[in-house]
């Protein structure tokens, strides 16, 4: 653990300490950055599942550093439209997923304090209480256990304490997002540990009554995330185009405003492509986000439901921020190839 978190920690401050950072962002840095976030907590919380959360001192520190970087906070709407005109500032758009009451409670007053726009993308199974939130049961799982044999891929995790157990997160994670097939058997281990996924999410979701109230918020535009945060890559055509009008349904009647806007679950390659990306068309949505690491450059124009963004969370450094902002980690993930991130 201390190795992955070294190299964590270490790659950006290497990079922009030798000014790589600078170099990247001459091919790799576009007009502006839109930021993932999930859940906002109290500054005392502990939680395993970091890579979803960010506290809010953290969350004050990432806008802060941004407004001394020049950059501007913008929504969703106004990031389009600087695309379009050439000699835009550098700008941010803010996006917070899933549906967490604490986007609510946490989230929007520190927004409010730096006058930041966002957009709250909304799986409804939340707002309802029927939302499977399998990374919530792993957590609790690795809380409640200081050993965890994960068998059908030969993993046991010694996990006593709360770095290890994070790490062991960490790692069963990565694989679900890389193969989700593995998906029923993390789900198998939950359940036969006797943890509700659903009631967990429903202990953190918005009640309809703070979906309205966050919808109301002059700072604060409300996205669709389907019906159930299902992997849309492996269903039927049919199916996520009703995963995504229902939801967009469902929302507009409980806020009574349009929703234009739509962001895919999980979001990366194996999760959306192109196929989605014209459904997502079809179904009415003005945009729609990925999790492609990458900067949004006049070219997303053409892609406009294939747009990249960068993830926020508690682990966020100054040097981590230059990175995401300069394109650095889009670099990356390219493998040094094609700066505009799309499908």
């Amino acid at each position: 653990m201390m190795a992955g978190s070294f190299l964590r920690k270490a790659f950006p401050v290497a990079v922009c300490g030798s000014g790589l950072n600078r170099a990247a962002a001459v091919r790799y840095r576009g007009r502006g950055v839109i930021f993932m976030l999930h859940s906002v907590t109290d500054d005392a919380a502990l939680h395993i599942d970091q890579g979803i959360r960010c506290s809010v001192t953290k969350l004050t520190q990432i806008l802060r550093q941004l407004r001394q970087q020049d950059v501007e906070f913008v929504t969703i709407d106004d990031a389009i439209e600087r695309l379009k005109k050439p000699l835009s500032a550098s700008f941010a758009a803010f996006t917070f997923d899933d549906g967490y009451a604490d986007t609510l409670t946490h989230a929007l007053p520190v927004m409010e304090r730096f006058h930041a726009p966002f957009t709250a993308y909304v799986a409804t199974s939340m707002i309802t209480r029927d939302f499977d939130a399998w990374w919530l049961g792993l957590a609790a799982l690795l809380a409640s256990r200081n050993k965890v044999d994960v068998r059908p891929f030969g993993w046991t995790f010694h996990c006593a304490d709360l770095a290890s157990k994070r790490q062991a997160f960490r790692k069963v994670e990565s694989l679900v997002r890389a193969n989700h097939d593995a998906l029923s058997h993390i789900r198998t281990l939950i359940r036969d540990n006797g943890i509700d996924c659903t009631a967990l999410a429903a202990r953190e979701a918005l009640t309809v009554n703070e979906l309205k109230t966050l919808a109301r918020h002059p700072l604060v535009t409300i996205g669709a995330h389907t019906v159930s945060h299902g992997h849309l890559a492996r269903e039927p055509a049919e199916i996520v185009l009703r995963e995504m009008i229902e939801s967009r349904g469902f929302l507009e009647d409980v806020t009574g405003a349009p929703v234009a806007h739509f962001a895919y679950p999980f979001g990366n390659e194996e999760a959306c492509g192109k196929r989605e990306a014209v459904l997502a068309r079809e179904a009415g949505f003005r945009t729609a986000v990925t999790t492609r690491r990458g900067t949004l450059f006049p070219q997303h124009l053409e892609h406009l439901h294939a747009l990249p963004r960068e993830p926020l969370s508690g682990e966020e450094t100054r040097y981590s921020l230059r990175c995401k902002v300069d394109g650095v980690y889009r670099a990356v993930h390219s493998r040094l190839s094609e700066p505009v991130a799309c499908m």
